[in-house]
């Protein structure tokens, strides 16, 4: 187990067996429809509304990055997230208090890991592998969230795409990645449960292992996923 605070360690040198495995923090190690508890105790609307708040706020965070990226008008992602949490509220007429309305924003930072996020870590670790969290969430939130659901002991080190002002699909984040990381693109493995996200790693030249749990179609655009596993506890197996 690592130590919490560690720094990234001097690494050996590209073409050696050790890979860089870079897991998605969102939707891959925790996840984002946990929220879904906070939104109902705070809101105290019927489930059905709930649920449908959740999938709006979801999509628009997505999209909101998206946008910002595209328009070059960075916002760290904790600030994407709160504004997409206000087009979902408005999007069904819902007007919390602002005290209110803090107190879901704040459930981003004690999401549920899914079963099996820490030792999916250890067992890639455990291989010589260096473990990262790569991730578009800025690395205060990113930091917060590690610890809240018991993950941070568990990486080498938090990379975020606040570093170079954009997010991911942008190439560019991929590309910091292996550069923090003293790797070739190529000996860097993004582990996501975001098929855009492995499109848009491959495309960049990442390895990729897409942990597809719904079973869905890979993306039309963009690379295909080189490995594709149905959970965490796959992941590392025959990579």
């Amino acid at each position: 187990m690592k130590n919490r605070g560690e720094r990234i360690k001097a690494l050996p040198p590209v073409g050696s067996a050790m890979v860089g495995f870079c897991f998605d923090m969102y939707g891959t190690l925790c996840d984002t429809s946990s929220v879904r508890t906070r939104l109902g105790e705070t809101l105290d609307v019927p489930e059905r509304l709930v649920a449908a708040v959740d999938e709006t706020w979801r999509r628009k965070q997505l999209q909101y990055s998206y946008q910002s990226a595209q328009m070059n008008d960075y916002e760290p992602f904790w600030d994407v997230t709160a504004h997409a949490l206000d087009y979902a509220l408005a999007a069904y007429d819902l007007d919390p208090s602002a005290e209110k309305r803090e107190q879901i924003l704040v459930a981003y930072d004690n999401l549920d890991p899914f079963p099996g996020a820490a030792e999916a870590l250890d067992r890639v670790s455990a291989a010589g592998h260096e473990v990262v969290v790569l991730s578009n969430g800025n690395p205060a939130m990113l930091e917060r969230l590690a610890e809240n659901a018991g993950l941070l002991p568990h990486l080498d080190g938090i990379l975020s795409a606040h570093d170079v002002r954009t997010f991911k699909p942008d190439p560019a984040v991929y590309e910091h990645a292996a550069e923090s990381l003293g790797l070739s693109l190529g000996d860097c493995r993004l582990v996501s449960s975001n098929a855009w996200d492995i499109a848009g790693a491959g495309n960049a030249g990442m390895a990729t292992t897409w942990v597809n749990r719904s079973r869905d179609p890979p993306e039309s655009i963009g690379a295909r996923p080189d490995h594709t596993v149905r959970s965490l506890s796959a992941v590392g197996e025959s990579n």
